[in-house]
C-alpha cells in the first residue's frame, strides 16, 4: 500500500484512484437511473430546470447555445479527434493516440448501448429547437463532450507537470462541458437528468481512458529510458 500510493509509483497511485473514482461514477448512476426509471418520463427536478431554460430562449441565446451544443456533436467530435490523434502520433506519442481515439469510440458504443437499453422518451412539454431520433437518457452530446474535453484534460495532466497548466485545463473542460449539457437542456432535446447521467458516462470512460495511459505509456517509457551498462561499468560498480 505504501508503494501503490507513494509519488514515485505513479502508476499504482493513477489505477487506485481510477479505480475509485469509476466504482462512485457507476454507484451514482445506478442511483440516478433507478431515480428516473421509478419516477416515470417527467420528474419535478427536470420539468423545473427545462421550463426554466426554455421560458429563457432567446433568438440570440438560441443562437449561442446551438454553437454550444455542437462541440458535443459528431460532426465536431470525429475531425476533432483525428486531429489529436495525428498531433499525437506526430510527436510520436502511439500509445496515448490509440487510446484517445479508442476512448472516443468506445465512449460512443457505450453511449448507444446506455440508450437502447434505457429507452427514455426525450421531453414533450415545450418546443423541440433541434430534431433527434435517438432515445434520451443519458445524453450523447454531453456524454462525448465529457470524452473527449475530459481526455484532453487527461493530456494535460500525463505530459504537462505544472500546476497553472492542469488548472486551466480543468477549468476550461468544465466549462465546455456544463456548457453543451446546459444547451442540451435549454434546446429541448433533453431532461436535465439525461445530462447529468451523461457526464457521469463521460467521466467513467475519462477515468478508463487515464488509467490505461498511465499503466502502459509510462512503464515503457522507463524502459526504454533506461540505457544498459557497459561490461566495464557493471564491474566497476
Amino acid at each position: 500500500m505504501r508503494r501503490r500510493f507513494s509519488r514515485e509509483e505513479t502508476v499504482g497511485l493513477y489505477f487506485t484512484l481510477s479505480f475509485l473514482s469509476c466504482a462512485a461514477l457507476v454507484v451514482a448512476f445506478g442511483v440516478l437511473a433507478h431515480e428516473v426509471m421509478e419516477a416515470g418520463p417527467q420528474q419535478a427536478f427536470d420539468v423545473l430546470v427545462g421550463g426554466f431554460l426554455a421560458g429563457a430562449r432567446s433568438q440570440g441565446l438560441t443562437r449561442v447555445m446551438r454553437a454550444v451544443t455542437f462541440l458535443g456533436d459528431w460532426r465536431f467530435l470525429i475531425p476533432g479527434t483525428g486531429a489529436v490523434v495525428a498531433g499525437f502520433l506526430m510527436r510520436k506519442h502511439r500509445v496515448s493516440a490509440i487510446l484517445f481515439g479508442g476512448s472516443v469510440v468506445g465512449g460512443m458504443g457505450l453511449c448507444s448501448t446506455l440508450k437502447i437499453s434505457f429507452a427514455r422518451a426525450r421531453p414533450e412539454l415545450w418546443p423541440a429547437l433541434v430534431q433527434e431520433t435517438t432515445y434520451s437518457f443519458p445524453s450523447g452530446h454531453s456524454t462525448m463532450a465529457t470524452v473527449f474535453f475530459g481526455g484532453l484534460v487527461a493530456v494535460v495532466f500525463h505530459l504537462s507537470p505544472r500546476r497553472r497548466d492542469r488548472i486551466l485545463a480543468v477549468a476550461v473542460g468544465a466549462i465546455v462541458v456544463l456548457g453543451v449539457a446546459t444547451s442540451r437542456v435549454y434546446l429541448g432535446a433533453h431532461w436535465a437528468t439525461d445530462t447529468f447521467a451523461g457526464v457521469m458516462v463521460g467521466l467513467f470512460w475519462v477515468s478508463v481512458y487515464t488509467a490505461g495511459t498511465e499503466l502502459l505509456v509510462r512503464p515503457l517509457g522507463r524502459l526504454t529510458s533506461r540505457k544498459p551498462r557497459s561490461p566495464g561499468a557493471s564491474r566497476a560498480g
